[in-house]
């Protein structure tokens, strides 16, 4: 139900109120207690992103954050974006946004619980295959300190227009001129397209590099876990990763080998997996979820399947599972209403999925030492319902 006041929204919390009818006032520290014993029953020794802050205090497990949900501006950013969310990363004003991010870290600085953060989740820029960001920049008319430290380069190194209009071959009468706009520029030439990748890999690496350092500038204790990056698109996106400590990604493939293999194929540095799930609907609500199995038991063994063929690959670190509740069945503020939970609205166990996940987790670490055979059925996988 979502009750309408003017333009704003509220949502109605079923599974809150489901509590709150069988605990009363008391409802929320009974529902930590709850939480925190299937945490421990199930074998999980992590808890995952966006979880809630008073249950992280309580449970004194271990845990990760998102970052930019502890600054009020988000990810740093500055006033002109590059494209889509790409901000201007030569400009002071990021420098600047970046220092007022790593504050949100202050608080944690010297919590021993916390295992480290990630930087942000899926950026929106990142999406395009093939993405070149300098081509995006000069593509954009809005006048960015990126696009003139770009411009001023180019004339250092070609000295006259003419030697660059032939370079690229364009017949501008000033350098300038490129500050107009040049749609689609990677593809007037070999030396366009190089240029212009040079500075787009330089670009995505002070976009890590400026908010890293800031971060490191509080916190010397906890690891930097990366971007989670919905999947590569480009091996720029790999730039800037000497900053982290872990690569993480989300992938919600049946394995998660391909984008770890993909990337330790390439870094010589350990791959977490930020998000993954698989939903069914004998049970529960009318949507999947970005993974589909065909009951609750296949759910199980889509979890065995996942987990324990990732931990056949030296560089993965290990994955969390999104998430512990199912959606609601009207839909979450995206209209997202997944049965990928690992309890109900009543907060009752999916006793399949859990069992399994039982079993996974008192194995695992015989599995990624090479000591017993890693799960190898496959799960009865089907095309998802989703969006």
């Amino acid at each position: 139900t979502i009750a309408m006041s003017h333009d704003k929204k509220d949502f109605f919390n079923f599974g809150t109120e489901n509590l709150k009818a069988a605990f009363g006032e008391g409802w929320k520290e009974s529902w930590m207690k709850i939480v925190k014993h299937y945490l421990l029953s199930w074998g999980v020794n992590t808890i995952g992103n966006w979880s809630d802050r008073e249950f992280i205090r309580f449970a004194r497990m271990p845990y990760v954050i998102p970052m930019d949900a502890f600054c009020e501006e988000g990810f740093p950013h500055t006033p002109e974006a590059i494209f889509r969310d790409f901000p201007d990363v030569f400009s002071p004003a990021y420098e600047e946004s970046a220092a007022r991010y790593a504050k949100g870290l202050e608080d944690f600085a010297q919590d021993p619980y916390l295992i480290g953060y990630f930087m942000r989740n899926e950026p929106a820029w990142a999406f395009v295959y093939g993405l070149n960001i300098a081509e995006e920049m000069l593509a954009n008319p809005a006048q960015t300190v990126s696009k003139d430290v770009f411009v001023e380069r180019l004339e250092r190194r070609y000295g006259e227009v003419s030697t660059f209009n032939e370079a690229w071959g364009l017949e501008l009468d000033s350098f300038e001129k490129l500050k107009k706009g040049i749609y689609k520029a990677a593809s007037l030439s070999e030396r366009a397209a190089a240029d212009l990748q040079a500075f787009s890999e330089e670009m995505i690496t002070r976009y890590v590099e400026i908010p890293a350092r800031e971060l490191r500038k509080v916190d010397k204790n906890h690891l930097n876990l990366g971007m989670r990056y919905a999947y590569i698109t480009d091996k720029s996106l790999l730039c800037g990763s000497e900053n982290f400590d872990v690569f993480s990604i989300n992938s919600y493939q049946i394995t998660p080998l391909e984008p770890v293999e993909q990337v330790s194929g390439w870094l010589d540095k350990p791959v977490m997996v930020g998000e993954f799930h698989q939903g069914a609907l004998d049970k529960g609500l009318t949507a999947h979820g970005i993974r589909g199995v065909t009951t609750q038991k296949e759910r199980g063994c889509a979890y065995r399947y996942y987990v324990e063929q990732g931990l056949t690959n030296p560089y993965f670190l290990g994955a969390h599972y999104f998430q512990l509740n199912d959606q609601s069945c009207l839909g979450r503020f995206d209209g997202e209403n997944y049965q990928i939970g690992l309890v109900d609205v009543c907060m009752q166990e999916y006793a399949d999925m859990t069992q399994a996940m039982r079993e996974c987790h008192e194995g695992m670490y015989r599995v990624a030492a090479g000591e017993q055979a890693a799960w190898d059925r496959v799960p009865e996988d089907i095309e998802p319902i989703h969006y």
